[in-house]
């Protein structure tokens, strides 16, 4: 059941695959920018998490809007690494931004990006991922 969900086999033809790539990389090169300025200036980030949870907070959410970009890049445990991205935007949006999608200091990017992230999950990687690689080499 793990395995099926984590590398399910690929149904789509090559236009749909094309754009799950593209909506792919769109969505996770965008979010790890946001990750890369928390990683780069990771002193400034453990301060703004202060009030969420300090150092603790801070890696957790670097590593969700770095590193698991990385893995929805590539296709590479894609699922997995959805995640942690589902989770830190569903947190943003409800408690750092109050779940407002108007007004000073809206939610709104993160909800796009939270809804975003639910859809790929949903999806799945389509014929162009690392993960359709590994099951068709496992087979």
């Amino acid at each position: 059941m793990i395995q099926k969900f984590l590398f399910p086999k690929n149904t789509y033809n090559t236009s749909a695959s094309i754009a799950l790539l593209i909506l792919r990389v769109a969505f996770a090169a965008a979010f790890m920018t946001h990750g890369w300025v928390k990683l780069t200036h990771f002193d400034a980030t453990v301060q703004n998490f202060a009030p969420m949870g300090g150092a603790v907070t801070a890696v957790l959410v670097t590593f969700a809007e770095f590193f698991c970009s990385i893995g929805v890049m590539t296709g590479f445990l894609y699922r997995l690494a959805l995640i942690p991205m589902i989770i830190d935007m569903t947190v943003a949006f409800l408690l750092a931004h109050g779940a407002r999608l108007t007004g000073e200091n809206n939610g709104e990017m993160a909800f796009l990006y939270l809804i975003g992230f639910i859809a790929l999950m949903i999806m799945g990687t389509g014929k162009y991922a690392v993960d359709q690689f590994l099951v068709k080499k496992g087979q």
